[in-house]
């Protein structure tokens, strides 16, 4: 299990980045998502994005963005209150599955979207600096 992508909201959009620096307690520096809460960050699986990026299925493809895509984490495996390990980072679970929105054709067609189930919220525990390739320990 490793990190294959990450990502950072700023006010000029969706921004792809080498590393991420996690405060503990508020959510990763420069996000404009970062609020302290329980969805301070956001994981999902590459391949659960990939298959619905290259067909542009679902209103995801546009507005979802996880702050870290995943190779070969199963997310059906996690539950609230499970810690990932990266680094000297430590992520608790907090939620998983993503809500979908009621304006996507997915829903409107009354099809399961794999992004939901393939995607996790979580808090930082513990803060430090992850960057693309680095290891996931549950």
């Amino acid at each position: 299990m490793h990190i294959s992508k990450l990502q950072i909201k700023t006010d000029e959009g969706k921004k792809n980045v080498e590393y991420l620096e996690l405060i503990q307690n508020h959510g990763i520096k420069g996000d404009k998502k970062a609020n302290g809460g329980d969805r301070q960050i956001c994981l999902a699986d590459e391949s659960a994005l990939l298959t619905y990026m290259e067909k542009n299925i679902g209103l995801c493809t546009k507005r979802f963005m996880p702050n870290i895509t995943t190779s070969g984490l199963n997310y059906n495996m996690l539950n609230a209150g499970d810690l990932l390990k990266i680094n000297s980072v430590i992520i608790e679970i907090s939620s998983y599955e993503k809500r979908c929105f009621p304006e996507c054709s997915l829903v409107q067609c009354g099809k399961q979207c794999e992004i939901k189930n393939a995607c996790a919220f979580g808090k930082v525990i513990s803060g430090g600096t992850i960057k693309t390739g680095d290891e996931i320990f549950i």
